[in-house]
This record gives structure tokens, sequence and C-alpha cells, in this order.
């Protein structure tokens, strides 16, 4: 798991290129009225990295299952409101709750015997979900106000990370 913040800053010559290619790209556009959705990056492979736009009400713990990725990671930034998420190292031994899903690439695992670490996201930092890290997101918390999150699906080849 890599947590940083999304502004230029010397320590993004210790995140992976790929991070920075996407933070500069995300800089250009105006992600505060950016459409609900599927978006593409002007110049990055679309066939291996993506972004989305949701808006929704957190929910509690209990509705979500811990869940993992194999291609992809997820680099998550609340855009606006706050949220807990939720993280634990994958032993790849987990009870899994649901098969794994190819066209989502997602694999959802029950709770037992996953300790999960916390942590409240807010705005202007990111926070990267590796395949080797079970995450729940979208965990209610004390602040009731709406979350707009942006979602950046990035291929783990060019994160440098092989399965």
């Amino acid at each position: 798991m890599l947590i940083g913040h999304i502004k230029q800053n010397k320590m993004m010559a210790s995140y992976p290129s790929i991070i920075g290619k996407v933070l500069t790209e995300l800089e250009q556009l105006d992600l505060d009225v950016l459409a609900l959705g599927r978006h593409y990056f002007s110049n990055l492979d679309s066939n291996k990295v993506w972004f989305v736009i949701l808006e929704y009400n957190k929910s509690p713990l209990a509705d979500f299952k811990p869940e993992v990725h194999r291609y992809h990671s997820d680099l998550q930034i609340v855009l606006a409101g706050q949220e807990t998420m939720a993280w634990s190292l994958d032993s790849g031994e987990h009870r899994v709750h649901e098969a794994y899903n190819e066209a989502r690439d997602i694999l959802f695992y029950e709770y037992q015997g996953i300790d999960l670490n916390y942590i409240k996201a807010i705005p202007s930092c990111f926070y990267l979900f590796p395949p080797n890290t079970v995450h729940i997101t979208n965990i209610q918390d004390d602040d009731q106000q709406m979350v707009r999150k942006l979602v950046v699906k990035i291929h783990n080849d060019l994160l440098e990370i092989t399965s």
C-alpha cells in the first residue's frame, strides 16, 4: 500500500513512474465537474489505465466484503467528503466469499482471519491498493457528507508488479 499527496512534491520521485504520470494528467482536469463514470487519460494506454468518477453515500462495514484484484491496482482519491478505508496484507489463504470474477478482476473474501487496519481517507491524498492488499472502501464514519471519489485502475505491469 502506498499513500501520498496528489500535488507535485519532492516525494513523487520515489513513486512508480506511472503514479507520477497519472497525477500529472489528473492535475490538468477539473475533477469537480467531470461527469460520473469511466474516463481515459489522453497520454496513457486506455487498455492498461483508466479512471472512474463516483459519488455515493457511505455504508456500514458490514455491507462490504474484503476484496483483492489480480491484475490491477486501485489508486483511490477522495475528491470531496471523507470516508474510512480498511486494508490488510493478502496471505492468499483467506476464505473466499465469492469466486474470482475475471471480467471485473475482483475476488471477495470472508472476514475470518483478516486483521484490518483503518485509515481516514481525505481529499488531496491518494491511496494505492496493489494486488497484495485486501481492501474495503466507502465505509461509513461520523461524517454524513456524500463522497465524490476518483478510482484509477492501473494494470500491474505498469507498476512493474507481476502476479
